[in-house]
């Protein structure tokens, strides 16, 4: 048999073997890359959601310190500076990306802070404007406050905003 023809020619079966192994090593590096690679993107999605988290859990706290303190005061004035304050507080969209599942847990937490502090005007007050929480603040709310809506930056409270979400979130934050 002439060299280099199959089993009894050791170069070509060397030539083989390194070409197997250099594929397998390539094949390989390529599987730990994307690999490496996937990791990469699961703990960079991880630390996102860990902030998302973590920015939600304080606005769900401001809510419910707002909420507190409106329950426990007989004010009409002092619960509706607490529903304004939990509405211009980070509007949907700011610290979250809007439609969001935290940004969901949000909103559903504002909603329900929002509600229990009408509830507790309508008992207050003895009246009822409604579902509305703009009705409420706009009927007992200091008339000094800018409306969300018509704020620059909604995102950040104006002027006098500043200084009545102060005193409504209290000095625990």
């Amino acid at each position: 048999m002439a060299a280099g023809s199959g089993r009894s020619g050791w170069p070509l079966d060397q030539d083989m073997t390194a070409s197997a192994h250099r594929r397998w090593l390539w094949t390989l590096s390529a599987l730990s890359l994307i690999c490496l690679l996937f990791a990469g993107y699961c703990f960079v999605r991880w630390g996102v959601l860990h902030v998302q988290v973590a920015l939600g859990e304080e606005q769900t706290q401001m809510f419910e310190e707002c909420r507190t303190q409106a329950l426990q005061s007989s004010d009409p004035k002092k619960i509706a500076g607490f529903i304004q304050a939990a509405i211009i507080y980070y509007p949907s969209g700011t610290k979250q990306s809007t439609g969001s599942h935290v940004d969901r847990m949000v909103e559903r937490s504002r909603q329900l802070a929002i509600d229990d502090m009408i509830a507790r005007l309508r008992i207050v007050t003895g009246g009822d404007l409604g579902k509305d929480p703009q009705s409420w603040i706009d009927r007992y709310g200091e008339k000094e406050m800018v409306r969300p809506d018509r704020a620059a930056n909604p995102s950040q409270p104006t002027g006098s905003q500043t200084n009545q979400l102060s005193a409504a979130a209290g000095s625990g934050r």
